[in-house]
């Protein structure tokens, strides 16, 4: 009877749906696996009885009774599975299409199980050991890719040499209060007869000091000291109608503006020294020759000339790699005008450049040139080095600038390094394998390959999460997670079994149930067949 062959096909069938289930369910908890499901396909049918007088006219073309039912597929699903954080650096999870690529049992396999280490050689592989594949970048940190994968190898030992500082960047605030001239004021004002403050238009002899009115030809005498130490007299002639004003252009005459300058302030006479900070600057004594006298009064130095300066300091390196402690001192030696002088904490020696003057405009902001240069000899066998000195620098955002505000001006950046060791090795979202040392570089050495293929459904599974490439699913093609649509490598992080539990636990269901069922068809044909037999007694 045909029905004991269909229903053991049927249990042979259901049977193996179990075993899929099972493997499925067994699964749960793998990294990277792609849970399967199982297609069935009726067998071939028999032909039983004719057909009907007319094959036009009847109501089938033929009468057949099918044979039972096979397996027609198993087919996985490659859907996403979630991605579950583990916050180790050489987990790897694919967010999107493709397989990571490793070399295992001679042959290129892919994988979706990022459960990556580096091992004692320095090899990243996955957990029996399989060399993960990618392509290796030269010592600038370019990848040099190519239809080849190469193993990704770490010199866990290596050594990034050091870099000779080549460029220093200043950039800030110079505060334009930072220095001060020195100010000389006299003890008391001068007054009118009515005893109001003189003014510039004051006629001299209408002073309140003025005991005995000048007369032409009577002269007045300052005794300054000037800026280095030195003494002068100015001398100044009184004609009729001579004012106060008529005094001070005498004596700004007479000092230069280089020297200094006077000013009548609410009466006070107030001399102010054209050089910024420390100075001698002074005024001894104002007297009077002649018919007529003024009596004027004494002076004093209110403000003293302060030179202060703004240092800025960084670490920069030989061609040995060697630390040496450059600081560049920032002087105001002038409205609008500082100037700058390098020089090395341990005495190395500047053999060119070194100094120069940065002039502001009213604003506050450089006019002159933002760039120098020193030279130096390290000694200690490193090759002399230039350092390009740069104030400010406008394609990176920073200005150097001279307000009446805090002082903030610093070495924001400088280019050398001393060697580094490896101390970690990062993987960014596009396979970038980046060595981190200790002197503060990363540089690129490697880059994760991805594969896909033209139907993930004809991949031959190897264990361990493992696939080759068949007829059926076409030819591995090469690529990186940069150049594929839609696809990151997550670093710290694996992508969990897209295992669905209720879904397979309702197939489950629908199995026991359709087994039991083929079941009950043998022993019901049983006990047909057995009725049959008990026909003759």
């Amino acid at each position: 009877m045909k029905s004991l062959d269909s229903g053991v096909s049927g249990l042979r069938a259901f049977q193996t749906e179990m075993d899929v289930i099972g493997n499925n369910i067994a699964n749960v908890d793998t990294t990277g696996y792609k849970s399967s499901k199982i297609t069935f396909a009726e067998m071939l049918s028999q032909e039983v009885g004719g057909s009907g007088t007319s094959a036009g006219s009847a109501p089938s073309a033929s009468n057949q009774v099918g044979l039972g039912v096979h397996i027609a597929s198993i087919e996985r699903d490659f859907n996403q599975g979630s991605l579950q954080a583990t916050g180790k650096t050489t987990d790897l999870a694919l967010e999107g299409n493709g397989f990571f690529i490793v070399k295992g049992q001679n042959q290129n396999l892919m994988t979706r199980a990022g459960n990556f280490d580096f091992n004692k050689d320095g090899y990243l592989v996955n957990q029996a050991g399989d060399r993960v594949q990618g392509y290796l970048a030269d010592s600038n940190g370019n990848i040099l890719q190519g239809g080849t994968t190469n193993d990704i190898k770490l010199d866990l030992n290596g050594i990034y040499k050091p870099k000779a500082t080549q460029n220093v960047d200043i950039a800030g605030n110079l505060n334009a209060n930072t220095s001060t001239s020195q100010v000389v004021q006299s003890i008391s004002g001068l007054t009118t007869t009515t005893g109001s403050p003189a003014t510039l238009s004051t006629d001299l002899n209408n002073l309140a000091q003025t005991s005995q009115a000048l007369a032409n030809g009577d002269t007045i005498q300052i005794n300054a000291t000037l800026n280095d130490g030195t003494s002068k007299t100015i001398n100044y002639t009184y004609n009729t109608g001579g004012t106060v004003g008529d005094l001070i252009n005498a004596i700004n005459t007479g000092l230069g503006s280089s020297e200094g300058s006077a000013s009548l302030v609410d009466g006070m006479l107030v001399f102010h020294s054209a050089q910024m900070g420390d100075s001698k600057f002074n005024v001894n004594s104002i007297t009077s020759s002649g018919t007529g006298k003024i009596n004027f009064p004494g002076f004093q130095i209110v403000q003293k000339g302060n030179t202060s300066s703004q240092t800025a300091s960084t670490t920069v390196y030989d061609s040995l790699g060697r630390a040496h402690t450059l600081l560049v001192k920032m002087t105001q030696n002038g409205n609008g005008q500082w100037s700058y002088a390098a020089n090395f904490l341990d005495g190395e020696k500047i053999t060119n450049g070194g100094t120069g003057i940065l002039a502001f405009d009213q604003s506050g902001n450089l006019s002159s040139s933002n760039k120098s240069s020193l030279t130096f000899d390290p000694g200690n066998g490193a090759n002399p080095s230039t350092i390009n000195l740069k104030f400010g620098n406008p394609a990176n955002g920073s200005n150097i600038t001279q307000y009446a505000d805090s002082e903030s001006a610093k070495v924001t950046s400088q280019d050398g390094f001393t060697q580094g060791k490896m101390v970690d090795a990062k993987i960014d979202n596009d396979g970038y394998v980046t060595g981190v040392y200790d002197n503060g570089q990363n540089i690129t050495l490697a880059q994760l390959a991805l594969a896909t293929v033209q139907n993930n459904n004809g991949l031959e599974t190897m264990g361990d999460g493992l696939y080759r490439a068949t007829n059926a699913s076409g030819k591995m093609t090469l690529d990186t997670a940069n150049n594929m649509s839609n696809t990151k490598v997550q670093s710290g992080s694996l992508e969990g079994s897209n295992v669905d539990l209720a879904q397979q636990f309702t197939d489950m269901i629908t199995t026991q149930r359709a087994y039991q069922s083929n079941a009950r068809v043998i022993t019901t044909t049983d006990q047909l067949l057995n009725e049959a037999v008990n026909l003759k007694r």
